[in-house]
């Protein structure tokens, strides 16, 4: 078993942080927000569905609604992150 130096691990995780970084600059805050968008319509419906279900339904729904704010959320704090970069 290899050990790594506390020093080389930490170098490496900075230099990936600061290629997330880049990569998140690259990205247009006008398509993140429709990502974001777009997420928050899945939600909606999927939620309206949730609600719609038959009694044996809901816990597929309810699993389908929580995957959809999960991605409406991600998508939201993307945006926030990218933005914060701006």
């Amino acid at each position: 078993m290899t050990t790594q130096n506390p020093g080389t691990t930490a170098k490496r995780r900075s230099v990936r942080e600061r290629l997330d970084r880049l990569s998140l600059q690259r990205l247009r805050p006008a398509d993140l927000f429709d990502a974001w968008m777009f997420a928050e319509a899945d939600a909606t419906l999927a939620i309206a569905a949730w609600r719609a279900a038959p009694r044996g339904e809901k816990g597929d729904a309810y699993a389908a609604y929580l995957a959809a704010f999960d991605r409406e959320t991600h998508a939201a704090s993307v945006l926030a992150l990218r933005l914060g970069f701006a």
